[in-house]
């Protein structure tokens, strides 16, 4: 035996251990399970083997240019826990063969107060990860942000991959770039990860009914509640940015054409009014919002959804999909690992005839399907990174990133390294081995390939993930990429003209947006509790001219004008 495989075969046996160490901390599973992913990374192991330079794992010229640093990354959001950086393999490859590590700084659930708290301290991370808009202009004014012009020239591979108008986009009021997008898209091709699931073998079980408009899908939860009275008929994600109740979002996208969450949503980055014309509307005037509104506070009152789902928190809805007691799901992210795919591997890994289908958007009777979008696309990607003047060596952290989001960073991280989940790559497309398609769903899970991409370059994962679909028997395709392609993908909706709609914080429209972000998140709430339909219609009516008294007018103002400069910038391309 050569001195190469039996270094191949001592580092599988050590992968196979940690694995199994792993499930042993999981209390679903058995001390000694059969850790089944672990058994063919042999050559994965070799190729994270600690001294193996980027060639010998396939990495290109680029990996060169990447400077050795550690640097903290903090993630601007309540729900979001980072694993540890360690034990995943990708992780582990980048750190073998770029001497680049991570390491995560948690929220712990209370991220706008971590951040406060890290500002005023002065102990700013080396990176953020956050949402455009308010936090980053208030860091970049401050001077707490480092720029990245400097590092374009030497680095022209990002302004490639990312393009050029994406990061013009991007670029703050002094005219210099901060920003490093996160799943964004250098291309006209849709995604996003909002959807509905339905519970496979509750629905078989009661006859497979049609399942495609609102009337519809009242007809079903009632046969739910009456034939399975300890499930939940229908459910939704978690309440986002304190305000953001996705119930409201995924229902409204079904209630006019052309209708889109972020049209209602008061958060961070949404826009909260309804375009008409050449100008953006009030929420609280659109037809679509009150016809979403009566039949939310309807399927409260009549007990088809849960009764604490404006308070459950992800990990508690994940438990319920886990063990199958929703019969439908809506959520933003409702296909990706962490929600529906997690559920429906872990129930399918049980039985085969069990786990979630992704299906097309419920909608009003008359409203046109292929106009329906829960999701919001936009170019400039979802949220960012930025480099604080805390880093000891911004180009280093850029130089990693640099090559984070090429076709080949993009590749190690989202797909693993090579010899893990594939033995070669053609024509970009990591070519699946016998040990990704025979996976054992759950272990795959359980690796967390995928983890730390905040540099996720969609146009590349979205085209490559379905050229790799193509090449595997039915039963290895992942439920995640065949739900996007065949339901998520379609029903998103290009909102990049609609980018940067949020007022400074701290100017007379970003106080008054406070203000009736404060109103919607006490008037949501009302309407789902309120006791009949004309309770409902009160409380919007009253809402509308309580936010009148706030100053909407002038906040929808500000936001037009903001979008019709937008849409000069994308019209001179």
């Amino acid at each position: 035996m050569n001195r190469n495989r039996a270094l191949q075969l001592l580092l599988a046996g050590m992968l196979a251990s940690s694995l199994l160490a792993a499930c042993s901390n999981n209390k679903s599973e058995p001390a000694n399970a059969p850790a089944d992913a672990a058994e063919a990374p042999a050559d994965a192991a070799a190729a994270t083997a600690p001294g193996s330079s980027p060639a010998v794992a396939g990495s290109s010229d680029l990996a060169a240019k990447v400077k050795p640093v550690n640097f903290t990354t903090f993630v601007n959001y309540d729900w979001y826990t980072a694993p540890t950086w360690e034990e995943r393999p990708q992780s582990k490859w980048i750190t073998d063969n770029l001497q680049v590590t991570l390491t995560p700084v948690q929220s712990n659930g209370a991220a706008a107060q971590k951040l406060n708290a890290m500002i005023v301290s002065g102990q700013l991370p080396d990176v953020l990860v956050m949402d455009r808009g308010k936090d980053v202009e208030r860091l970049q004014k401050a001077g707490k942000l480092a720029a990245i012009d400097p590092y374009l020239e030497k680095y022209p591979e990002f302004v490639e991959a990312v393009g050029e108008d994406t990061l013009n986009m991007l670029r703050s009021e002094d005219g210099k770039l901060y920003q490093i997008p996160n799943w964004y898209i250098n291309g006209d091709n849709g995604n996003g990860n909002a959807g509905f699931l339905v519970e496979k073998k509750i629905y078989k079980a009661l006859g497979s009914p049609a399942l495609e408009t609102w009337e519809d899908l009242e007809a079903y939860l009632k046969q739910v509640k009456e034939k399975y009275p300890d499930i939940v008929p229908i459910d939704f994600g978690e309440t986002r940015d304190g305000a953001d109740v996705q119930m409201i979002g995924m229902l409204y996208s079904g209630a006019a054409d052309d209708r889109t969450p972020g049209f209602i949503s008061p958060g961070s980055g949404q826009i909260f009014g309804v375009p008409a014309g050449n100008g953006l509307t009030s929420v609280y005037q659109d037809q679509a919002f009150k016809d979403t509104a009566l039949l939310a506070s309807r399927l409260f009152r009549e007990g088809l959804t849960s009764q604490d789902l404006l308070t459950q928190t992800r990990d508690q809805v994940l438990e319920k999909l886990k063990t199958g007691k929703i019969a439908v799901f809506g959520a933003y992210d409702a296909v990706v690992e962490g929600i529906g795919r997690e559920a429906n591997n872990l129930l399918s890994a049980k039985d085969p005839e069990d786990g979630y289908d992704v299906v097309w958007p419920f909608r009003k009777t008359g409203v046109d399907k292929n106009r329906v979008y829960p999701s919001g696309f936009n170019t400039l990607g979802w949220n960012v990174n930025v480099i604080s003047t805390n880093a000891k060596d911004p180009e280093a952290i850029f130089s990693y990133m640099n090559w984070a989001t090429s076709p080949e960073g993009q590749r190690i991280i989202f797909f693993g390294p090579e010899g893990l989940f594939y033995d070669k790559v053609e024509d970009g497309v990591p070519i699946p081995n016998d040990a990704y398609i025979n996976r054992d769903l759950k272990k795959y899970d359980e690796l967390k390939i995928g983890e730390f991409n905040w540099y996720g370059n969609t146009s590349y994962i979205d085209s490559t993930k379905a050229k790799r679909e193509k090449l595997l028997p039915a039963e290895a395709q992942d439920w995640t990429t065949l739900g996007q392609a065949n339901v998520t993908f379609k029903t998103s909706k290009n909102v990049t003209e609609f980018s940067n709609l949020d007022p400074a914080p701290n100017s007379e429209e970003g106080i008054i947006l406070q203000r009736l972000k404060d109103q919607y998140a006490q008037v949501v709430p009302k309407i789902i509790f309120a006791k009949s339909d004309d309770e409902v219609i009160k409380l919007i009516e009253d809402a509308d001219k309580e936010a009148a008294k706030l100053g909407y007018d002038k906040v929808l103002k500000w936001k037009t004008e903001a979008w019709q400069k937008n849409l000069e910038k994308i019209k001179g391309r």
